[in-house]
């Protein structure tokens, strides 16, 4: 039998799992509609004659703009020929704002074939429709009186020449109908991917030897074994990094060494290099003085006169022709004088 603590922890699964289907079906729901299921709606009425093609869910637009749907097709019961199909519309009650009360209706359709709306033109009065009103219904022009038979022509034209050239085999779809040279090249091209596909499931090609031996479950398998061997040495003590897991005598040390690294950090912080300015402000003393030392020599007079730079270029001139002097006749230097 199971415990209590498993069946208080089924409830919470199953009531979590509820909530989060609950979230999801709203989340659908919500964009299935559009995301105007919260939207206000308000409710109009449509007399039409005929209501061939049209049926609930159809689109309600306004000068091409969607703002509802056809909400039911029914029988009005009028003997008035163009009142004999009652329609109800569901329009976004904020768009009745945009809808003047002289506008019309009538049933369109996109094109010759598709399905059918109902198409809402506006009028030019200032007052609106309100909710619950009636619009009116404005018959559709005769297809033949709409039809530009130029354009007409036109296309029967393109579509005759289409046929025509299907016809002499011009074009990629005259040759593919009347010819078969596009057959044959595809015909090559699946014979190729054949080969192809039997070259790869030979065992005499690269790849049929790795789809039928197992080279290649070997190439992936051994470092896989290498990696459990190790973890496995490494689980056993071996090795520096086992050793540290299995004995405790390393990580003592290093914590040791931790901890007195710690008291160092601490007693550098303490000391009064840190703690106080003077031995700073005593440096900045003695920098400022070698500052004041410096400017005073570049003050001095070696440094603003060219005086002791001449004194030393006439000594070095001197004692560069006594030099060629000497080199020259040495024995002028060599005289011996008798007192």
């Amino acid at each position: 039998m199971p415990s209590a603590r498993h069946i208080r922890w089924a409830k919470f699964r199953v009531l979590t799992v509820s909530a989060a289907a609950v979230v999801i079906l709203s989340i659908l729901a919500y964009l299935l509609t559009g995301g105007t299921l919260l939207t206000k709606r308000a409710t109009m009425y449509l007399y039409i004659p005929d209501a061939t093609g049209l049926e609930p869910g159809a689109p309600v637009r306004v000068d091409g703009i969607g703002v509802g749907k056809v909400r039911s097709v029914d029988l009005s019961g009028s003997t008035e020929p163009n009142r004999v199909v009652k329609l109800t519309l569901t329009v976004e009650r904020d768009r009745l704002a945009s809808i003047p009360d002289d506008s019309t209706a009538q049933i369109a359709s996109e094109t010759m074939i598709g399905d059918q709306f109902v198409d809402i033109s506006s009028g030019t009065s200032r007052h609106f429709v309100s909710a619950g009103g009636e619009i009116v219904f404005k018959g559709s022009p005769d297809l033949l009186k709409t039809l530009d038979i130029g354009q007409f022509e036109k296309q029967l034209k393109v579509v005759s020449a289409l046929l025509d050239d299907i016809e002499q085999g011009r074009g990629d779809l005259g040759q593919f109908v009347q010819g078969d040279q596009m057959y044959s090249d595809l015909r090559k091209r699946f014979a190729q991917i054949e080969g192809g596909i039997r070259a790869a499931a030979s065992t005499t090609s690269n790849v049929g030897r790795e789809l039928h031996t197992d080279l290649l479950y070997q190439q992936i398998s051994q470092p896989l074994i290498e990696l459990d061997r190790s973890l496995a040495r490494l689980q056993s003590g071996q090795g520096s990094a086992g050793q540290l897991l299995r004995d405790s005598a390393q990580y003592e040390k290093l914590r040791s060494d931790m901890e007195d690294l710690g008291r160092s950090i601490a007693d550098l912080r303490a000391a009064e290099f840190i703690q106080s300015d003077s031995l700073y402000t005593d440096w900045n003393r003695r920098v400022l003085s070698l500052i004041e030392s410096v400017d005073a020599f570049n003050r001095g007079p070696a440094m603003t006169t060219t005086q002791v730079y001449d004194n030393l270029n006439g000594f070095a001139r001197e004692l560069q022709d006594t030099v060629r002097d000497f080199r020259q006749n040495p024995r002028k230097f060599m005289r011996i004088k008798a007192f």
